[in-house]
């Protein structure tokens, strides 16, 4: 969908991101985000990360 997309850096320190520059386009965007959204990882569970950073 974007074989020639440019690599950026947002902000000083941060990693390299895709830039999309096309955000006009609303069909653009969501078929960009349908098509990224299976190679998201999963949310991590912030309850239990809680709990395992708690002495007892």
């Amino acid at each position: 969908m974007m074989p020639d997309a440019e690599s950026e850096l947002p902000y000083a320190g941060a990693k390299e991101m895709l830039l999309v520059d096309n955000i006009d386009d609303r069909d653009f965007l969501r078929e960009l985000l349908e098509r990224m959204y299976d190679e998201l990882p999963l949310p991590k569970n912030k309850a239990k990360q809680l709990r395992q950073g708690e002495s007892d």
